[in-house]
């Protein structure tokens, strides 16, 4: 299994901490060649040098994802780095803990930009290197919150997530005639270090969480490694709630 990924090449956006960071890792584990595309050049390079020396091939890409005239550029920099791209995993984005009473047009628009518009108009950029290809896996990081509303996150927040998972689907639909699947992880509440800023963070997860305790960035990255390899071929247009019984 350890060959799961030999030959392919992934792009992680927001690679360079966090969930993104631990999903390259685990993808570089099976055999990827990962891009570590992230809006911190150094933490992306840093990461790319540890993959590299523990016998891995990965390169870094300073991206900023709302950079939208740039995406276009930034998405063929990428492939040109492996010359393909046959795995995407969107995970960059910000999260907010605003009172719904206190959301503005600014934060609200500074949400969606990051959340769901950058979102999208990457993997459109991807999509079409990936139907030249006639094969592609699109990989997209939503939310328990998509879900079920904002609690310890703003409705925003909530609101973008939401559209990630229709967004998946649309990918997906298109996608199919050309062998490309496109589907979504919502994680729960992960202890990463966005996590701890937030208020859930501070509460001991075995009063709340049937599994007694908060998951970890390589728990989400192991739901992207199903979904970016050949054993979910036949799996699209789907979500995967990761949050240790949180929403049952």
């Amino acid at each position: 299994m350890s060959n799961l990924l030999d030959g392919k090449v992934a792009m992680i956006t927001g690679g360079g901490r966090g969930i993104g960071e631990a999903s390259a890792r685990r993808l570089a584990e099976f055999g990827a060649k990962v891009i570590l595309a992230d809006i911190d050049p150094a933490s992306a390079q840093a990461v790319a040098e540890d993959i590299t020396a523990h016998g891995g091939e990965a390169r870094a890409l300073e991206f900023n994802v709302a950079d939208f005239e740039v995406i276009p550029a930034k998405v063929k920099a990428a492939k040109e780095l492996f010359g393909r791209i046959d795995i995407l995993v969107n995970v960059a984005g910000i999260t907010g803990s605003t009172p719904i009473e206190e959301i503005t047009l600014e934060s609200w628009d500074r949400m969606m930009d990051i959340d769901l518009k950058s979102m999208f108009f990457v993997t459109q950029a991807v999509f079409a290197i990936m139907k030249e290809q006639g094969y592609g896996k699109l990989v997209h990081m939503s939310s328990l919150a998509a879900l079920r509303g904002g609690r310890s996150s703003d409705a925003s927040y909530a609101c973008a997530k939401a559209g990630i998972l229709n967004l998946s689907k649309c990918f997906a639909l298109q996608g199919a005639p050309y062998h490309i699947t496109s589907n979504a992880v919502c994680p729960g509440n992960i202890l990463t270090s966005m996590g701890k800023t937030l208020s859930w963070s501070k509460v001991d997860p075995k009063t709340y969480i049937p599994m007694g305790r908060y998951g970890t960035a390589e728990d989400i990255a192991n739901a992207v490694l199903f979904y970016a390899s050949d054993l979910s071929d036949y799996v699209t247009g789907d979500y995967m709630n990761v949050n240790g019984g949180l929403y049952m």
